[in-house]
């Protein structure tokens, strides 16, 4: 999980930075830049648009979030996309929505792949790069990135595992936030060696 979040900051930073030095139209143009996901809006706090599930465990009737844990909160009953299932989850900073992700099997990322470019245009950017798994097996992962003004959507073929596709939509304004206040505590942290 630590990773995930790691990664998808560092992505934003460098976003942010290469990006910062000079005026760019290609923000500006996203025409289908999302200002929601999932019936999620991204700059209202999660609590107010949505409910706790159940306690009891029960099956929920709409889309809800479990108790967080470190500002993670699960997602249950979300709406169905047609795939063979994923899981979804809301990260938070000071109760601000800072990342929804979602976690899709493998055999469903081209799918997925085509709503994203359906419902926000073709990615900004692709890339692959070589991935190495503990036991010495090396794939392709595939990422594909969408940047606005204030939201960035990175799909990545392969998540943690070779059978999981990983979805971030990331506002950029709290994200940046989020790292400045982890690089202060992990300079405040520094100071106490």
């Amino acid at each position: 999980m630590k990773v995930k979040m790691s990664f998808a900051l560092a992505i934003i930073c460098v976003a942010t930075a290469a990006h910062g030095a000079k005026k760019s139209t290609d923000t500006a143009s996203w025409v289908q830049e999302p200002t929601s996901f999932l019936g999620i809006k991204l700059d209202e706090n999660l609590i107010h648009q949505l409910k706790p599930c159940p306690e009891d465990y029960s099956v929920p009737d709409e889309i809800c979030y479990r108790r967080p844990f470190k500002n993670y909160y699960p997602l249950f009953a979300v709406p169905s996309l047609g795939l063979h299932g994923y899981t979804a989850a809301v990260m938070t900073h000071e109760s601000q929505i800072r990342e929804i992700t979602l976690n899709t099997k493998i055999d469903d990322y081209d799918s997925v792949k085509e709503m994203f470019i359906q419902k926000y245009g073709r990615p900004k950017s692709q890339m692959t790069e070589l991935v190495k798994t503990k036991v010495g097996a090396t794939f392709q992962n595939e990422k594909s990135y969408w940047e606005g003004q204030r939201v960035v959507i990175i799909l990545r073929k392969y998540g943690d595992t070779i059978d999981e596709s990983y979805i971030s939509v990331i506002n950029k304004a709290v994200a940046t936030k989020a790292v400045q206040a982890e690089q202060g505590k992990m300079t405040e942290n520094a100071s106490k060696l």
